[in-house]
C-alpha cells in the first residue's frame, strides 16, 4: 500500500518503527480530520470527532498491517525491467550438504528476479568453453577434506581466470572456500582460503559452536555494503583463521568468541577481490540451508553476485534489515539461545 492509495498526507520523515502521523485540520479533532469529497462546491459537511478518530483509527490500523507485511518480506525484491543475469552454479561435491544447498541457492536467486540459474553437478569435467554462456560463476564445490590433487588442466583452470580477467564475475560461499588448495592463483582470486598445517596435515582454520552474531560492517563505501547497518546473523558457523590473502578487500568481520570455540578475535566474513576487469565476491556465511534463509546472507549474496556480475549494485537493502538492536536483531539472537531444560519431576511417593 503506497502512501497515495491511502489518500492522507504523511509526516515528513516517519520512519518504519513511528507510529503513523497524519496532519489535522487545525479543528482540535485527531488523530485526522476528514472532509468528505463533494464535487458540485456546497460547502463541505462536518463530521464528529469520535468518528474521525474511528476512521484515524481504522486507517492507522490498515497501515500498521501493511508496514507488517512489508518487513515480512525478506530480502527485497530487484527490479523486473533489469536484464537478468546468467549464473552457473558448481555443485556435486562439498563436505556440507550440498544436494539441500544449491536447490536453496538456486531458489532464493530465482526469487530475486535478477537472475537465472543453471547448475551443474559435472565440475571436474568442465571445459574452458562451457563458462561463456554465463555473466557469473557461484561455487557451492569442494572436495574436502582433500583439497590438493583435484585440480582441473592447465587449459580448464587458464580458461577460468582468462573468463574472470575479462570482466566476469566468480561468487563462493562457505565451505567452497576449501576447494583447490594448492592453486594459488584461485587462492589469490576467492581471497580468503582455508589453512591446513602441510606438516600434520591438521586444520589450522576451523570454527566453534554454532551460534548467532553480529557482522560489523568494516567498509561503508563498496557497493555490496553501501548502506548497510551492522547486523545479526542467525545460528550459523563462524569460520576462523582464514588465510587472508593480500589481494583481499575486506567488507565485514565477526567478533570470534572464545566462549564459543573461537578466537578472540575479529573474524573477516565478507571480502571481495578484483582480477583485471573481472571480481570475485566471497561469503563465509551459510553453513545449510536454515542460516541460508537469512536475510543477511541472502542480501549479501544477491548484492555480491549482482556486483561480480555487472560492477553495480541495484538490489535494494530489504525494509527488515535485522541492524544491531533492533527488535529483528534481538528476535534472532533469542531464537538462537538454548532452550532451557525443564525441571526434573520429583517422583511419586510409593504407596506403602
Amino acid at each position: 500500500m503506497t502512501e497515495a492509495t491511502m489518500g492522507t498526507e504523511f509526516r515528513a520523515g516517519a520512519g518504519k518503527g513511528d507510529s503513523p502521523r497524519f496532519h489535522t485540520a487545525g479543528n482540535g479533532c485527531s488523530p485526522l480530520f476528514l472532509a468528505p469529497l463533494n464535487t458540485y462546491g456546497d460547502p463541505p459537511r462536518k463530521s464528529s470527532c469520535g468518528a474521525l478518530s474511528l476512521i484515524g483509527g481504522i486507517l492507522a490500523a490498515v497501515l500498521s498491517l501493511a508496514l507488517a507485511a512489508q518487513a515480512a518480506e525478506g530480502p527485497a525484491k530487484a527490479d523486473p525491467a533489469a536484464p537478468k543475469i546468467r549464473l552457473l552454479i558448481l555443485s556435486g561435491a562439498n563436505n556440507h550438504t550440498w544436494k539441500t544447498t544449491t536447490p536453496a541457492l538456486k531458489k532464493m536467486y530465482e526469487d530475486s528476479g535478477r537472475f537465472t540459474v543453471e547448475v551443474t553437478d559435472d565440475v571436474p569435467n568442465l571445459k574452458a568453453a562451457d563458462f561463456a554462456r554465463y555473466d557469473c560463476i557461484v561455487s557451492n564445490y569442494t572436495t574436502y577434506p582433500v583439497i590438493e590433487g583435484k585440480r582441473w588442466p592447465a587449459e580448464t583452470e587458464k580458461a577460468l581466470l582468462d573468463y574472470v580477467a575479462s570482466g566476469h564475475g566468480f561468487v563462493l560461499f562457505h565451505a567452497a572456500s576449501t576447494a583447490w588448495g594448492d592453486w594459488p592463483e584461485f587462492t589469490d582470486l576467492i581471497g580468503l582460503s582455508w589453512q591446513k598445517d602441510k606438516a600434520t596435515g591438521k586444520n589450522v582454520s576451523g570454527h566453534g559452536a554454532q551460534h548467532s552474531f553480529t557482522l560489523t560492517i568494516v567498509d561503508k563505501e563498496h557497493p555490496i555494503t553501501q548502506g548497510m547497518k551492522d547486523f545479526q546473523h542467525v545460528k550459523d558457523e563462524l569460520y576462523h583463521r582464514q588465510l587472508k590473502h593480500a589481494t583481499a578487500r575486506v567488507l565485514a568481520t565477526t567478533f570470534s568468541d572464545k566462549a564459543m570455540g573461537g578466537t578472540g578475535e575479529n573474524e573477516p566474513m565478507i571480502v571481495v577481490t578484483q582480477l583485471g576487469k573481472g571480481r570475485c565476491f566471497h561469503n563465509a556465511l551459510g553453513h545449510d540451508p536454515k542460516p541460508m534463509e537469512g536475510v543477511g546472507f541472502q542480501t549479501l549474496m544477491l548484492r555480491g553476485t549482482e556486483w561480480a556480475a555487472t560492477g553495480k549494485v541495484t538490489i535494494p537493502i530489504p525494509a527488515d534489515w535485522p541492524a544491531v538492536g533492533t527488535p529483528q536483531a534481538e528476535e534472532l539472537k533469542k531464537a538462537a539461545e538454548p532452550k532451557k531444560a525443564e525441571p526434573a519431576k520429583k517422583p511419586a511417593e510409593a504407596k506403602k
